[in-house]
């Protein structure tokens, strides 16, 4: 597994980060434990989760959190010291999705549950998970500035904010000589999401804005739905009949349309001729961005870790990544 810096940080993850939605929650803590102990052993060191994590579901709050502390608790051994630990908070109330919680009280309760859940004095990087519009960018970046001084965070970062306020976030930073936003979290895939798939009008797509943004700026970027809900991992086909789950008919709802069909068919290409698996290709499509990409992958079974861990090492050239995505240039373009 590579690893690579994020800009304007100390920190130096695996380039893959591992999302953990169903730890603790659709997995057990038996379960949970195991995935988490390969991933490391597969050499990721970047894990990622958030304090509303899984919230939406029946029993135990901040359940995502709450496992991992205990499953770094129970590991001991500096393993805490190796990994590069983000967690997000001010997500609006799961009922009322339109009110921001991004006041300075907020901030900090949040992060202090965080903090305590986790068993740790201080996460590496710490993301807003929403934006709030009824607070100045100067007010935030203040708040979380303070956290810094206070060594409770060491860096920050963005989750489902426009490009818009992310520059002006950053600019007042750097105006006041404060550190800024390091990272944005943002929905990103090869596959692009058909018009009204996404009834969630609080996150965030990679859209022509966000991505000048990062081209610009260098910023780094962390796609949250970087396996396209399992769009290239080898189930769907043009026409191929669909099993009957709520996860089938998400992805139908979301993916299927014959721009995508077409991206599906150059990475079963390019995995042929590279002898990988169509998902590690997709993954390092996002990899071969000119500006620093660090895919969450979110996988639920052993089996789905190593696939997607395997594209930790796979690098395509940016002809190949273009092909990909357009159908234009060349399809054989370098990879390693």
């Amino acid at each position: 597994m590579q690893s690579q810096q994020i800009p304007g940080t100390d920190l130096t993850p695996s380039v893959l980060a591992l999302g953990t939605v169903p730890i603790g929650s659709k997995l057990d803590q038996t379960e949970s434990f195991a995935l988490l102990d390969a991933y490391v052993a597969g050499g990721g060191t970047f894990i990622d989760t958030a304090r509303s994590y899984s919230d939406w579901l029946p029993g135990e709050r901040s359940s995502s959190e709450k496992t991992i502390g205990r499953w770094l608790a129970a590991r001991g051994g500096g393993l805490r010291d190796r990994l590069v630990l983000a967690t997000k908070g001010g997500h609006p109330p799961l009922d009322d999705m339109h009110r921001g919680r991004l006041s300075q009280t907020e901030i900090r309760s949040d992060l202090e549950g965080s903090l305590r859940d986790l068993g740790t004095d201080h996460v590496d990087l710490y993301w807003l998970h929403r934006d709030d519009l009824s607070h100045p960018v100067e007010d935030i970046i203040d708040t979380l500035s303070a956290l810094v001084q206070a060594g409770q965070i060491r860096h920050y970062g963005a989750s489902n904010w426009s490009p818009a306020r992310i520059e002006a976030a950053n600019r007042y930073a750097r105006s006041a000589g404060k550190p800024g936003f390091v990272a944005n979290q943002m929905m990103w895939s090869l596959a692009e999401a058909n018009p009204g798939s996404v009834t969630d009008d609080t996150l965030e797509e990679m859209d022509a804005a966000t991505l000048e943004l990062h081209q610009q700026t260098g910023l780094a970027a962390l796609p949250y739905t970087s396996q396209a809900l399992g769009f290239f991992g080898g189930k769907y086909a043009r026409g191929a009949e669909l099993p009957s789950t709520p996860a089938a008919s998400r992805v139908q709802r979301t993916f299927f349309n014959d721009a995508n069909f077409g991206r599906l068919d150059r990475v079963n290409a390019v995995a042929a001729r590279l002898d990988r698996t169509t998902n590690q290709v997709a993954l390092a499509y996002l990899r071969a961005q000119p500006f620093p990409v660090f895919p969450i992958i979110g996988p639920r079974t052993p089996e789905q870790l190593a696939d997607s861990l395997a594209a930790g090492d796979l690098q395509l050239g940016a002809e190949t990544a273009r092909w990909l995505d357009t159908g234009e240039g060349d399809a054989g373009g370098s990879a390693g």
